[in-house]
Order: structure tokens, then sequence, then C-alpha cells
């Protein structure tokens, strides 16, 4: 439960990253597109307000994603990605890897997956205690990632830590930690760089996402600052969806025990789950916007060239979409939730996260009721871009 009064807040206050439903319940219910000054931007909050905009990109534009890039400096933000460019430029930059991401080839994968979570599963079963988020959750996706980047395995630490400071430059604030984080962001931008040059000379006949990015290049249907871009992309897409999902399902099941249960007792039950887990547990939280005219929302004038924090997680807990939002319901019909996206920027990477969450949850519900919990409190990361526990401390029974 909320300890806080929403109206006396921001979406940046702690208390409120600690617990953002209340808040979120709030914004519907009062000021369904409130300005926000902490992030210079509108937050828009109802779900047929936020499906309207995810579904329009000629009059909100993701442009405004590109305010989060490593410098002030329009000319220092590297190449345009499909997260944010728009129509002809995100068609073009999202049919160079969409056939890599479909279910079909993705298959392929699942043997390679099982032997990674069987193998960290060995791991955690060998201790007395660990930390889930460590030890599973994280090197799960960051090493499938590597994989399909065909990066050697001592850099997948770095992998991580890239991957936090692109999260960090996306809450978008300045002092000491978001100038590391940026520093981070150009180590990572000259790694990519620098792995491209090296491969540029022989990638045929390769399959790797770094050689089929180099094969596009040749073709002339992407430069060498949007290759970089894509990779980054899919270096921080790649890990963080599915690190914040399995943690966040980890702790709804063990706190509402006749899910687990239902889990335990019909495992097909575990496809549906996931989805449940995208809505109710919403790894993304929300998402930049440009308004390029002036609009009305929610009887509000939005000025043009506004900034907008379109609230993913505050639609997929909206009751006017789903009834009884707040509880979790592995059961529960959720077409229409908003956990990857939606209209044209639905995630590319969708089909590979729900993989991973499945062999990965396959493996982990059967032996969630042999779990103690460490620690009673749960830490949140302090981010509003993308939202999960930091550490989830368990001993075996």
């Amino acid at each position: 439960m909320a300890s806080y009064h929403p109206a006396t807040v921001d979406l940046l206050a702690p208390e409120v990253r600690r617990d953002p439903y209340p808040y979120f319940a709030w914004l519907r219910a009062e000021a369904p597109a409130l300005w926000s000054p902490a992030l210079n931007a509108f937050l828009v909050s109802r779900y047929e307000d936020v499906a309207a905009i995810m579904r329009d990109p000629a009059t909100f534009s993701s442009i405004a994603m590109r305010r989060s890039a490593p410098g002030r400096d329009p000319a220092d933000r590297g190449g345009h990605s499909v997260i944010t460019s728009d129509p002809p430029e995100h068609t073009r930059l999202r049919r160079i890897l969409q056939d890599e991401f479909r279910m079909r080839p993705l298959r392929e994968l699942e043997p390679r997956i099982r032997e990674l979570v069987a193998a960290l599963g060995a791991r955690l079963e060998g201790e007395r205690a660990f930390d889930l988020v460590r030890d599973f959750t994280i090197p799960l996706p960051v090493t499938v990632i590597a994989e399909l980047l065909d990066i050697e395995q001592a850099r997948q630490e770095d992998f991580k830590r890239w991957s936090d400071c692109l999260i960090k430059i996306l809450n978008d604030r300045e002092g000491p930690e978001w100038l590391q984080a940026r520093a981070g962001v150009y180590e990572v931008i000259a790694f990519f760089g620098a792995e491209l040059d090296a491969r540029s000379a022989n990638f045929a006949g390769r399959r790797d996402i770094l050689a089929v990015l180099l094969a596009a290049e040749a073709e002339g249907r992407i430069d060498r600052r949007e290759m970089v871009a894509y990779a980054i992309l899919l270096l921080t897409g790649g890990n963080e969806t599915t690190t914040n999902l399995l943690g966040g399902m980890t702790l709804a099941l063990l706190e509402h025990r006749d899910q687990l249960a239902l889990l335990e007792d019909e495992p097909t039950l575990i496809v549906n789950a996931i989805e449940e887990g995208l809505r109710y547990c919403s790894p993304v939280q929300g998402v930049y916007r440009r308004a390029m005219r002036e609009v009305a929302i929610a009887g509000v004038t939005i000025p043009a060239q506004s900034d907008i924090v379109v609230l993913l997680a505050a639609a997929n807990h909206d009751d006017t979409k789903f009834a009884a939002p707040e509880r979790f319901d592995v059961r529960r019909h959720t077409g229409g939730h908003a956990g990857f996206g939606m209209g044209i920027h639905h995630c590319l990477g969708a089909h590979l996260g729900r993989l991973e969450a499945r062999v990965a949850l396959e493996w982990l519900v059967p032996r969630l009721v042999r779990l103690a919990r460490g620690c009673e409190a749960v830490h949140w990361n302090p981010n509003w871009f993308v939202r999960g526990p930091e550490r989830l401390d368990f001993a075996w029974r």
C-alpha cells in the first residue's frame, strides 16, 4: 500500500518509484493528462488515451525518445533506431531485423535457452542462499543476447553495466550519476563501433545479428551510426524486460499463492501467466512521445512540440480495460495489454522475451514453494522507465 498522497508527489519521487500504482490510479481519476515539471512532459495515464497515442505515430512522434540519448547536443546523439524514429525511417530499420525475431527462427534457440536455464538452476541448487536477480534473472537474458550478437562471454558483465547506464540516461536527470551513466553509454558506443569495424571485412555466411546488420549496410539499407544504435537497443531491450519481468512475476506468484498453485497444477498456464505478468508487473513503465501539432487529451490542451510520457503501466492497470486490475490472475484474458508497447513500436524482441520467460518459469515455478525469503523488504530499481526488483534474496527451505 502507498504511504503517500499522490497529489503531493511526482512520478520521480522515491516513494512513488517503490509503489507507483496508487499514483497511477490517482492520475487516471484526477489528472489523466498532467504536466510534470520534473520530466518536462505531460503524463498520460488512461488506457484509451495511451492506446490512441501509441497507434498514431504521425501525430505523436518517437523523436521524443532521442531526448534521453547520451548528449544534449543533437549532433552528439548517435544514429537513429527503431524506437527513436517514425515512418519511413522506422519501417526501413525494423525490416532489417524483423525476420530474425519472428517466432519460427527463435524456436531454434529454445534448446540453448534450456541449457542456460538448467546450468543457472544447477548453480542455485548448489547454494544454500542466493540472489535470484544477480544469479538467474540477469545472466539468462544477458547471455542470450550476447550470443545472438556473438560477443565473447567475458564482456557480459559489461553488457549489464552498459544496459544499466542506458536506463539511467532514460530517467533524464542531471548530476554525477547521470554523467557517470553517460560515460558508460559512450563506452558501449565505442565498443560496438569497434566490433563492427573488426567484422566488416569478414561477415559473409555468419548468422549473428551484427553480421545481418553488416549485410544490410553492404546493400545500402543502413548506415554505421544506425547499426551502432540498433546494437545498443538490442543490448538494453534484450535483457532489461526479461530480467524485470521474471523478478516481478516471482514476487507476484509468492504474494498470490493460489495463482502459484494453479501454475504448479497446470503448467500450460505459464504461457498466459506471462501475458498477465507483462500487464500486472509492466517491466517497461512508459515511453516518450512528442506532439507534432496541438492536440487535446482528456480535456487538456497539449501544445505542439510538447513531450508526453505515455504511461504504459498505468494503462495496464486501468479498470475500464481490465476488471480488478490490481489482482494477479494467471487465467485473465489480457488482450490489448501494453506490456510490449502498441502499434508500429510493438517490441521487436517480444517473442524472444516470451520464450526466455517461459523456459525460465517452467524451471522456477515448481521450486518457488521451496524458497524462503532472505529479506522481506523489496528494493525496486529507482527508474521510472523500467521497473523490477534490484535483488531477491532467497534460501532453500
